[in-house]
């Protein structure tokens, strides 16, 4: 079957769950995937993408994890899986766009291979 028959559907890269909700306040909910070939990638590639996501607003060493204080609040993760970059969380909407606008320009620049949309 063609890549293409695998997706039919797709309305962009970035594909929200029903639970995904930016009008929730204070803090967004989250939960969608970006639709990268995460299963097709290189080791560089995949090497690239880990570097990338240690580069994004909000940052934890050590981990897929992004913007939590010690009480785990807002808080936003990611985890590869083969339909893509999941990210799962609630987080600020400040916080949502600046994460969304680096992850996407990082990987535009790295040039990561993506489901046709």
């Amino acid at each position: 079957m063609a890549s293409e028959e695998l997706i039919e559907g797709l309305e962009g890269w970035f594909q929200p769950w029903n639970e995904h909700d930016l009008a929730a306040r204070p803090l967004v909910k989250i939960g969608g995937t970006y639709t990268i070939y995460t299963g097709r990638l290189t080791d560089a590639e995949v090497a690239t993408l880990g570097s990338l996501l240690l580069r994004l607003p909000g940052a934890r060493p050590g981990s897929m994890g992004f913007f939590s204080d010690p009480s785990g609040n807002p808080w936003l993760e990611a985890s590869f899986e083969p339909s893509g970059i999941t990210i799962e969380g609630q987080v600020s909407p400040e916080q949502w766009a600046s994460w969304d606008t680096a992850f996407r320009a990082a990987v535009e620049e790295a040039k990561l291979p993506r489901f046709p949309a």
